[in-house]
């Protein structure tokens, strides 16, 4: 656990922390940092972050997003704060604030979820996914001694205590809108509308396990190694609207379709991953069933939604991505992928680099020393073996 990242973590004297996962998480870190002997100021936005701030030491942030960098200069001037602590680096403020920071040479970490999902979440120095400072460069990692992966926790991750917190989060956020009124959030939020949304989600995780109990056998037998996987990321994820090409991931579905269609063996199959957590929000059956119908392949474009992921990849001939974190995981498995955004893992020698249209019949293969050695880099510095929403009690960074 105390790798690199953890040991960045701990490199600065005084830290501001803005905003962080829905919770306590952020409020649990500053803690831990004063018991570290370390300075540690929360930024309240709105009434969500208020309710789970217990830091004595917290200033609310109540001006307009264009004051914000000239109340971190008074701020600075007042704390001498050398660190910024944020969760996530495109949302409106934590991107005024990386300006900021560089221009005054304070180190700008952000968390995010892990690279490497369950058991670990990510802490980056200057931006993380494609906004991340990690070499691109094949020789980078090819030059590294190999060695074998250093053992880690397994950590249980709670869903329910995610939705929870979302919703507390969500609710406080509304109450004290009014004190609050120069904040956006930077995704839309309605306690009625994701409490709806997450009913809606436990009744689909029921009925499509008993709908797709069918397609699960026939991903393991008779369509085992004739499939391309696409994975699907939830509809208001930051890493397609920054890092990507597409306008969302509609969009991305009729691309990869219609390539597919143009370009794929006849005997292949495509197969849609949904996103879990994006089960109660976003279907897209009647999107790719009009697509592939119009195309003449609705036999062979298939929409998955709670299959076990680990199964999907072991029996798939190849992935496609826009830049989601499962990318990793085809590696891992040493599956060709191709990669349609800007991802840290879309590396010479490891992804194609070519287009989707040739993907479709490429005769590519990982290099798997290369991925080994990526992997292995990847979490001793960026990876902290923790869960922001463990099951239990959150062990902070112990």
């Amino acid at each position: 656990m105390k790798g690199t990242a953890f040991t960045k973590l701990l490199d600065g004297k005084k830290y501001l922390l803005l905003q962080g996962p829905m919770g306590p998480f952020f409020s649990d870190l500053a803690s831990w940092l004063k018991l570290h002997e370390r300075e540690a100021i929360n930024v309240i936005f709105n009434g969500g972050d208020r309710f789970y701030c217990r830091n004595r030491h917290a200033l609310s942030y109540l001006q307009p997003l264009n004051a914000f960098p000239e109340w971190l200069t008074e701020i600075h001037q007042q704390s001498g704060f050398d660190s910024i602590l944020c969760f996530g680096d495109c949302r409106p403020l934590h991107q005024a604030a990386k300006f900021w920071a560089k221009d005054k040479h304070v180190r700008f970490l952000v968390f995010e979820e892990g690279y490497f999902r369950p058991h670990f979440i990510t802490l980056e120095e200057g931006g993380v996914n494609a906004y991340s400072l990690l070499p691109r460069d094949a020789e980078f990692y090819h030059s590294l001694p190999e060695s074998s992966l250093l053992g880690f926790n397994k950590i249980a991750a709670s869903s329910v205590k995610r939705i929870a917190h979302a919703i507390w989060y969500c609710l406080m956020y509304g109450y004290h809108q009014h004190e609050f009124i120069n904040y956006q959030h930077h995704k839309s939020i309605s306690i009625i509308s994701e409490t709806k949304c997450w009913i809606r989600s436990c009744w689909r995780k029921l009925l499509y396990r008993l709908k797709q109990q069918s397609i699960s056998k026939n991903i393991k037998k008779e369509m085992s190694g004739k499939y391309y996987l696409a994975i699907l990321q939830v509809y208001n994820d930051s890493q397609i609207h920054h890092h990507s090409p597409y306008a969302d991931i509609e969009d991305y579905i009729k691309s990869v379709i219609l390539s597919f269609y143009q370009s794929a063996p006849q005997d292949s199959y495509l197969v849609f991953k949904h996103h879990p957590m994006d089960r109660g929000h976003r279907n897209y059956l009647q999107l790719i069933k009009s697509i592939a119908l119009k195309s003449g392949i609705s036999t062979r474009v298939i929409y998955v939604h709670d299959l076990p992921l680990d199964d999907l990849l072991s029996h798939a001939r190849a992935v496609v991505t826009i830049n989601s974190t499962v990318g990793m995981r085809a590696l891992a498995k040493f599956k060709p992928l191709k990669v349609l955004g800007s991802a840290i893992y879309d590396i010479i020698g490891m992804t194609y680099q070519g287009c989707l249209d040739d993907f479709w019949q490429a005769e590519f293969q990982p290099d798997a020393i290369l991925i080994r050695k990526f992997e292995k880099y990847l979490r001793e510095h960026t990876q902290l073996n923790m869960e922001f929403y463990a099951r239990g009690k959150n062990r902070m960074l112990d």
